[in-house]
């Protein structure tokens, strides 16, 4: 019951302690990862320059994650746990899509990079698909952050565990083709391709289309472009609730770790 003289605090704006638990630790996450590119970037920066162009790449993507595990948010919701105008979903989507496609360039530099030390030019050409297949991605992800349709969010899903596949389908080929250290880091890309493709597809692409499923039975209103770029903009849902977070903190967090990890993993291998 409210105390006479004081407003009561809205359910979803109460601290929850399991969420801020979560948020605290992806701030702590995410110094630690700018700590560890730190590392990078000072044991490899000028090595070759395949190094410093995945230093740069992997940077961009360290620094996105970092601004968005202090400013988390889940787009088509507009959910966001600090009520910032730095929290606005249009802000950090853009600052995702340039984060992702650095990230997916760093995939196509690696396996490019491992193929020539293999001696093998027709995998090195065929490195570069890898990044298109993310970069189309982010078309389908925007579609879905302004129109709110969960349906092309989960095709975005798939665009990058295509990709993914194509990685490990390439990595696959160096490994069979090469030796040493080498053999063993396209052998780990390789795991961490069919890592990510099995998530994908177990996972990821289910839970947005069990979200179209719903929204529709809702009867869902979707936005034309123009609306839903002032509404990605404009409009924020604050929620500090564990229960709005945790299924999406299935994905954020292995995004923020994992995914930083790999993406500096990329830049210190490239320097060896």
């Amino acid at each position: 019951m409210p105390v006479a003289g004081h407003a009561a605090v809205p359910e979803a704006t109460r601290p929850d302690r399991r969420a801020l638990s979560w948020w605290r630790a992806l701030c702590i996450l995410a110094g630690a990862n700018i700590g560890l590119w730190l590392i990078a970037w000072y044991v490899g920066s000028g090595a070759s320059a395949y190094a410093n162009w995945h230093l740069a790449l992997s940077g961009v993507y360290v620094m996105v994650c970092a601004y968005r595990s202090v400013l988390p948010r889940i787009d088509l919701e507009r959910r966001v746990l600090v009520d910032s105008p730095l929290s606005s979903i249009m802000l950090g989507r853009t600052a995702a899509t340039v984060a992702e496609i650095c990230f997916a360039v760093q995939l196509g530099l690696s396996v490019h990079q491992l193929a020539a030390k293999a001696g093998l030019p027709t995998v090195q050409l065929a490195a570069w698909g890898i990044p298109m297949f993310m970069t189309l991605a982010q078309a389908f992800c925007w579609h879905s952050v302004l129109t709110l349709n969960h349906i092309t969010q989960a095709v975005e899903s798939l665009l990058w565990a295509a990709g993914f596949s194509m990685t490990g389908v390439l990595l696959a080929v160096v490994a069979g083709h090469s030796s040493g250290w080498v053999q063993a880091a396209a052998i780990t890309g390789l795991v961490g391709s069919l890592g990510f493709v099995t998530y994908a597809l177990t996972v990821d692409a289910p839970m947005y289309l069990r979200r179209y499923r719903v929204c529709r039975a809702q009867g869902q209103c979707y936005l034309d472009l123009t609306s839903g770029a002032r509404d990605a903009m404009l409009r924020r849902v604050p929620s500090r609730q564990w229960a709005a977070w945790k299924e999406d903190a299935l994905w954020l967090t292995p995004y923020f770790s994992l995914g930083a990890w790999f993406s500096i993993g990329m830049a210190w291998a490239a320097s060896s």
